[in-house]
């Protein structure tokens, strides 16, 4: 009996560390935070990936810098914080992705959190009308689950994408 029990604390401390996501913070961008609601909208989203992760990118083929934006533009719709109407008006946000790593099916099929995580690592920038930057975050997710559900490629893509969108959009309204 005690074995089964430790069987299950560590197939639950697996489970908690293998899909995390995380938000951070300059020092100096902490008083530059922006908060956003229904009231106060963003009108676009741009995104694009540094030269290092266009390298990366020609690595990590299953990585679509499109299908995370329209994550991140469903997550801002469904809290109203996206006014796509009056776009030329209000700040918008540039995601500028730098990293990110997607492990092979077989990897993590086989191998599982072994074979090391998924994971995509980005800047969200906040700019004014003019182009401005106001206020800047990383935002940084990783998937290192396997097995036969956890290392299909669509479930581990599709929970990252969700996770990156989840903590951009709770960032950009001060919710944690």
């Amino acid at each position: 009996m005690k074995g089964f029990k430790i069987i299950i604390v560590l197939i639950c401390s697996i489970l908690i560390v293998g899909c995390t996501g995380s938000i951070k913070r300059q020092e100096s961008g902490a008083a530059n935070k922006s908060y956003f609601s229904s009231d106060r909208q963003l009108g676009d989203i741009k995104i694009s990936l540094t030269p290092e992760a266009l390298i990366k990118a020609a690595e990590n083929s299953k990585f679509d810098a499109e299908e995370l934006k329209s994550y991140v533009r469903r997550a801002l719709l469904a809290k109203a914080l996206l006014n796509a109407d009056s776009k030329d008006n209000l700040p918008f946000i540039e995601i500028q992705i730098k990293d990110m790593r997607i492990r092979p099916t077989f990897a993590a099929v086989a191998a599982g959190i072994v074979s090391g995580a998924d994971s995509i690592t980005g800047d969200v920038i906040v700019r004014n009308r003019n182009g401005e930057e106001q206020d800047r975050f990383e935002v940084s997710v990783s998937y290192g689950l396997g097995g036969l559900a956890g290392g299909q490629d669509s479930n581990r893509m599709s929970w990252m994408y969700e996770e990156f969108a989840n903590k951009t959009v709770n960032e950009l309204i001060g919710s944690k």
